[in-house]
């Protein structure tokens, strides 16, 4: 069993503990929001890092966009070029 004398505690003891408590939790509080601070300078540099890099993923799509343009100008210029004189063959036969 339980001694009655161990289940109470003195007011000044009482008092030390919550004193003690309380200022572990304000310590802890102090600690969070240094934290939340750092968190929120992290968060701000991968905004700022994303902004870069949505400007570089837009930069080279347009390069992409500006190479599929070319390669379809070669692709057509190479076309003509092989088949212009295949078909000149070709007329000249029956003209």
């Amino acid at each position: 069993m339980v001694n009655p004398k161990e289940r109470y505690v003195t007011y000044e003891a009482f008092n030390d503990f919550k004193h003690s408590d309380f200022q572990e939790v304000k310590d802890d509080i102090k600690d969070l929001r240094g934290e939340v601070k750092e968190l929120r300078g992290d968060v701000t540099e991968i905004r700022v890092e994303l902004t870069e890099l949505r400007g570089d993923m837009k930069v080279l799509t347009q390069r992409m966009d500006g190479i599929v343009t070319s390669l379809n100008w070669y692709k057509y210029v190479f076309v003509l070029v092989v088949l212009l004189p295949f078909i000149e063959r070709w007329v000249s036969r029956f003209i």
